[in-house]
């Protein structure tokens, strides 16, 4: 059963918490969120470096030091994080953690699903079936990946805005539980925090509405959340993972899954090789333009999560508009 929880221990030990909090982090959004509630009662730590890649991280002794001394740990979860499982397990800390796509009332979507019509999930999963999305999440398999799960559940949920103003309201959850006597303050901060992110995600809406009709190609089947929200096709992938090198089979049909739907812009992300992306540009005359699902190119803090977003709808958008 997928709740919300947070151990007695936790509960019992924090009635009372002079000190500023500090609140390990796993990934810039979930950062960046954990910083809009927090507000100046405390300070979130980040443990992946910026620009890092989620799917081969690995902790430094000194945060895995942080782990153990954080009054609280914020994080995606084990189907993207599976290099803080381990570390979380062995600490006996992860009931006292809260993993965000947990969270009661999650949009979530199957790696693979899209709301609308495509070429077989991009064909990009050929050789995975589709799986139903299991009720415990521990039981992912997450010590001999290469990169996240590409056949269970999507863990790019941050992309939902819809997601983002969920997970804002358990935040200030969390921190409540911590420190009892900063509850007006997380649930103002919170407040705030949901109506910008409604309002981008009005004006998200807005920018992208004139080009639903229009099919795009990504790096890997990272955007799922955020195109299914606002109606963006996705034609196709580079990639079936972070981790992959796309095959010559793979690659030619995405050529031709390109020509036959008219598709007029491709996209890379910063973190990877823009080789394949360059190659198809140039063969068969794309715009191209770049997407950072992880927010790694901008400063950490508040606001990376709704620059991020917004980031995502001006590079589709300049690039449809050609």
């Amino acid at each position: 059963m997928r709740l919300f929880t947070v151990s007695a221990a936790l509960l019992f030990s924090t009635a009372a918490h002079a000190a500023p909090l500090t609140i390990a982090t796993d990934i810039p959004p979930v950062h960046a969120l954990a910083l809009m509630v927090m507000g100046d009662r405390g300070q979130a730590e980040l443990l992946m470096d910026q620009g890092g890649d989620a799917h081969d991280f690995q902790l430094r002794p000194s945060q895995a030091r942080l782990i153990s001394v954080a009054d609280g740990i914020i994080w995606t979860g084990p189907e993207l994080a599976f290099w803080l499982d381990s570390t979380l397990e062995a600490m006996d800390r992860e009931d006292s953690a809260l993993a965000l796509l947990h969270v009661d009332g999650t949009h979530e979507r199957i790696i693979g699903e899209e709301d609308h019509n495509d070429h077989d999930a991009h064909d990009a999963h050929d050789n995975h079936d589709d799986h139903g999305h299991e009720e415990d999440h521990h039981e992912a398999e997450h010590s001999d990946h290469e990169g996240h799960d590409h056949s269970g559940l999507d863990p790019h949920a941050w992309l939902s805005p819809e997601n983002g103003q969920k997970w804002l309201g358990a935040i200030a959850e969390y921190l409540t539980n911590l420190d009892p006597e900063g509850a007006d303050t997380y649930a103002a901060n919170a407040k705030a925090a949901q109506d910008r992110l409604a309002s981008l995600e009005a004006d998200i809406s807005a920018t992208l509405a004139p080009y639903q009709d229009q099919g795009i190609v990504v790096f890997h089947d990272a955007y799922g959340y955020f195109t299914d929200h606002f109606g963006i096709k996705v034609t196709g992938t580079i990639a079936s993972s972070e981790a992959a090198t796309p095959g010559a089979r793979h690659l030619s049909d995405l050529r031709d899954h390109i020509t036959e739907d008219g598709v007029t812009c491709i996209f890379s992300e910063p973190q990877h090789d823009p080789a394949y992306i360059q190659a198809i540009t140039k063969e068969l005359n794309l715009r191209s333009g770049v997407l950072d699902p992880m927010g790694s190119t901008l400063p950490a803090g508040p606001d990376l999560y709704p620059q991020l977003l917004e980031n995502l709808a001006d590079s589709i958008a300049t690039c449809l508009k050609g």
